[in-house]
């Protein structure tokens, strides 16, 4: 697997970092749905992601959702899942490795950063920029429906080829 690769699946991101922080952000994960569903997207308006819209139910590219979005969760999240100081420092390894500049294993790692890859220039920088909001607007007009969108965002994700 390339590691430059953007947009990744379970297995791609646990071959990435490791079973462990695999597992950690699956257990978060677990958590987040209830919050997320609640808050109708507060994190995803905050990181300014180009995919959001109100109207999806949920993450629309969510099984294949960048590596920054699986290492992204609120506060109330986090205090709710209870980690022991072992998980937390495992899941805040990577972004130790980040802190220290080892540009390597930043680019590596985080291969935009410190650009976010779902917010606009993130987009832009990926060549999926209007796309997204050609399928965003016409799900949001009623032209597409929501599994459509999904579908359709999913195929511009897929299509970087990174």
């Amino acid at each position: 697997m390339s590691t430059s690769k953007i947009f990744l699946t379970e297995g791609e991101f646990g071959e990435l970092f490791g079973r462990e922080i695999a597992r950690i952000t699956r257990v978060l994960s677990e958590i987040a749905k209830d919050k997320c569903s609640v808050c109708k997207g507060k994190c995803c308006r905050e990181i300014d992601c180009g995919l959001y819209s109100e109207k999806f139910s949920s993450c629309p590219i969510y099984e294949i959702r960048p590596r920054e979005c699986r290492f992204h969760f609120c506060h109330e999240v986090l205090d709710e899942a209870q980690l022991s100081q072992e998980d937390k420092e495992l899941l805040e390894t990577p972004l130790k490795d980040l802190l220290k500049d080892e540009k390597e294993r930043n680019s590596e790692l985080f291969p935009l950063f410190p650009q976010f890859p779902l917010d606009s220039e993130g987009l832009t920088s990926l060549g999926i920029k209007e796309e997204a909001e050609r399928v965003i607007k016409a799900f949001e007009d009623g032209e597409l429906d929501e599994n459509q969108a999904g579908d359709l965002l999913k195929s511009f994700c897929q299509s970087t080829g990174k």
